[in-house]
């Protein structure tokens, strides 16, 4: 009950997260703050994943350890990945747990903040494009996360249309219950 409670994220993730529902400021309200969380997420999808960065060793070590091939990531953009049909549930689980990772470690509020966005991202993916839950979170909690990052001014439309269709399939779960 307790990993229901928290989804295996920090007190103080989640106390970001849930501060976006409740009004209280949202740390990238600042315009210039918005400008730049924008920035680094459009630069963290569109970029090609390369060899050295953070996330890409990081991911190609979790699922290098899984025994999956990770060549044909080389050049291809986090963006692409997540949006894709095509992207396999493996892979979206170790983009998941990835990003569940980085947003423990990382000190950047922004960085963070990024992190997190990306472990919903491939929630919502594994959802929509394979009809599969890689979490425990119910789908009411799903539905509420993705609620709160459609919200964010600085989120993706690519994302945002994306978190939309996991939203109503999370609604549709919930009414079959």
């Amino acid at each position: 009950m307790e990993k229901e409670s928290t989804f295996g994220l920090r007190l103080d993730q989640m106390a970001s997260l849930f501060s976006m529902s409740v009004g209280e400021p949202d740390p990238s309200d600042e315009e210039g703050e918005r400008e730049q969380m924008a920035a680094l997420l459009q630069e963290q999808l569109a970029s090609a994943l390369v060899k050295r960065s953070l996330l890409f060793d990081t991911l190609v070590m979790m699922l290098d350890q899984q025994g999956h091939d990770t060549r044909f990531l080389a050049g291809t953009s986090l963006g692409e990945v997540l949006l894709s049909p095509q992207s396999d549930v493996a892979l979206l689980q170790g983009i998941k747990n990835c990003g569940k990772k980085l947003s423990e470690r990382l000190d950047s509020q922004a960085e963070s903040a990024l992190a997190t966005t990306l472990y919903f991202a491939a929630l919502a993916s594994a959802l929509v494009h394979h009809d599969r839950k890689i979490t425990q979170h119910s789908y009411e909690k799903l539905d509420e996360s993705f609620a709160l990052l459609i919200e964010k001014r600085w989120m993706d439309q690519g994302l945002a249309e994306l978190f939309s269709r996991a939203r109503r399939i999370c609604e549709a779960r919930r009414n079959q219950k």
